[in-house]
């Protein structure tokens, strides 16, 4: 088995790569293999085994409980994500014995999807960003991040943090952002520093990317 190899296997090219740039996102090392039919899919895994399968189940070439089944036999103990825009389709399928699964609606929200895809990820022994409790439904303390439900996002950052982030994303330089905070240049560089770390990041413009594809971190704005 490949440990870091991901078989995504979804038609849909948009969201294809949504649910491929969120795999990326929390498992950064992951080897993320994309295939569009249950054919290519086969092909493409050859004698490699996948540490971790996502599949819709509306397929080119297989539809529904068809699709378990071939990948349950492919693949007997390789865990499976399965998504599906029919809820109904979706809860009339059976799963293997074998391996865990989990189900979900492709109507989910950004925080539902990535903590079942957390979870997947950690069961199936692929390395991840934050554990499977990042973005569970948990109110934060003292002065780390949450969102507007008081959930966490999994970054940790103090709030004078979150103000640096603000005005970074907002174009500012370091002389202009010290300015707004009352700070030195120096200081507000300590603060990316720790920013960078925290966000695992290398640069202002991974950070400021980062930022803008989490919902429940882009929420601070300094008063």
């Amino acid at each position: 088995m490949n440990t870091n190899k991901i078989l995504v296997i979804e038609d849909h090219p948009l969201f294809a790569t949504g649910i491929k740039d969120l795999v990326e996102f929390v498992a950064t090392n992951a080897d993320i293999v994309c295939a569009a039919s249950m054919t290519q899919a086969l092909q493409l895994c050859g004698d490699s085994k996948p540490a971790l399968i996502i599949t819709d189940l509306r397929l080119p070439d297989l539809q529904g409980q068809g699709v378990i089944d071939r990948l349950s036999a492919q693949f007997p103990d390789v865990p499976l994500m399965i998504m599906s825009g029919d809820s109904a389709l979706l809860h009339s399928i059976q799963t293997s014995q074998h391996a865990p699964s989990w189900l979900i609606s492709k109507a989910e929200g950004f925080e539902q999807t990535s903590a079942i895809l957390l979870e997947a990820l950690t069961r199936a022994g692929v390395n991840v960003q934050w554990r499977p409790n990042a973005l569970s439904n948990r109110h934060s303390n003292g002065d780390h991040i949450t969102g507007r439900s008081g959930v966490a996002t999994g970054i940790q950052l103090t709030q004078k943090q979150q103000m640096v982030m603000h005005y970074l994303a907002s174009g500012l330089s370091n002389k202009e952002i010290a300015r707004k905070l009352d700070l030195s240049p120096e200081t507000i560089k300590t603060h990316l520093r720790e920013i960078f770390t925290r966000m695992n990041v290398k640069n202002r413009t991974q950070a400021v990317s980062l930022y803008r594809k989490i919902p429940r971190l882009n929420v601070s704005s300094p008063l």
